[in-house]
This record gives structure tokens, sequence and C-alpha cells, in this order.
């Protein structure tokens, strides 16, 4: 059975997962476990992360930020000759994620959730499975981030204890989400959701 991999696909850092003991642990990416959700497109290859975000002030046009904020828009960027999606360049987020865990795990990544803003509609939730199809990944599903965020909070849920209503604040770089959840025995029922 292959591994699956949880992504955060954040609109300024970005982090890939895996779970040990059912429990994800990041997995660092050039020396850190958060890489910078930047994209630096020059000479012919895109360079993500750490590299292309110190790179930034030299090549202010050639370097994209932010790119999850226009996800499922019709919008593109130019840089020089090349016209990008903002999908195309979170492929490149994405691709790098996957290499980068693969040269720390020795694992293939080929099967992926990724986490998304609870608020993103379904026009940004298939441009977020697109950029997933262009970097190589088969994305089994996207999941809301507060949802992903309740998954490891393990004080509730438990088989036998009563139903509780916990709410989950995700103050991400870009986003800031809120989910209100029940959880009984074990099953996490999303009752309300809101974003900004």
């Amino acid at each position: 059975m292959r591994a699956v991999f949880g992504i955060d696909l954040g609109t300024t850092n970005s982090v890939i997962c895996r779970l040990v003991d059912g429990r994800p642990v990041p997995i660092a990416i050039d020396g850190s476990p958060i890489v910078p959700s930047v994209v630096l497109f020059r000479d012919g290859r895109a360079s993500v992360g750490r590299e292309a975000q110190n790179l930034e002030l030299d090549f202010p046009s050639e370097t994209i930020r932010s790119v999850k904020r226009k996800m499922g828009q019709a919008h593109t960027y130019q840089v020089g000759k090349q016209t990008l999606t903002p999908e195309a360049v979170s492929a490149e987020i994405l691709r790098a994620l996957k290499t980068g865990a693969e040269a720390a795990t020795g694992e293939a990544v080929r099967d992926v959730v990724i986490t998304v803003p609870a608020y993103f509609d379904e026009a940004q939730r298939q441009a977020t499975l697109r950029a997933g199809s262009l970097a190589g990944l088969n994305v089994l599903r996207l999941l809301n981030e507060p949802t992903s965020a309740s998954l490891v909070y393990d004080q509730v849920g438990r088989e036998g204890s009563s139903a509780e209503i916990i709410l989950v604040y995700d103050l991400g770089g870009g986003t800031f989400d809120v989910s209100l959840l029940e959880v009984f025995a074990g099953v996490r029922e999303v009752r309300a959701t809101a974003g900004n």
C-alpha cells in the first residue's frame, strides 16, 4: 500500500506531512518543514520556496507570491514571454513539495490530501485539483483547513465520550477561517463554516 501524504498549500507558506504513529509529521524540505509559497520563473526554470523568496528583490517581475488568492479566477500572470494561470503556479509549489518529500523520505509521493480554506467555492476547489494534477499528484481529497486541524485535536470524539461542539480557528498567513464542528464517537460533523 502506498503512503498518503497531506499538503497544506498555503497563501504564504506550504507544508507536506506524512502520518507517523497516527500523527501528522511535517517533512523538512531544504532543511525546513515550512516552504514559502513563492515561485520565481527565471532562465527557463521555476525556483520555489526560500530561494525564490531570497531572489524576489532582485527579480520582482519574475516572482509570484500569494497565488492562492487567485485560484479559481480568470487571472493570468505574465512572466517574460510566459502566460501562467494560478493553477500552473500552484503546481510548481506542489511539485517542489513532492520532490522535496521524495528526497527526504525515499518514498514516491503520488497520493495526497490537500487542505483548502473553508470558504473556497467550487471553482477554487477545482483549480486546486487541477494544480495537483499538473504537479503529477493523485489528489484523493480536498479537506477544509479547520476540519483538518480538528483531526489532530484528540481530546474529544473518542469512542464512548459524549458529543462535544468545538470551534476551530485557522488564522493563516492569507486567510482566516472558522468552523463549528460537532464531534462524537470519532466522527466530525461540520455544522457551520466561514472565512475571509
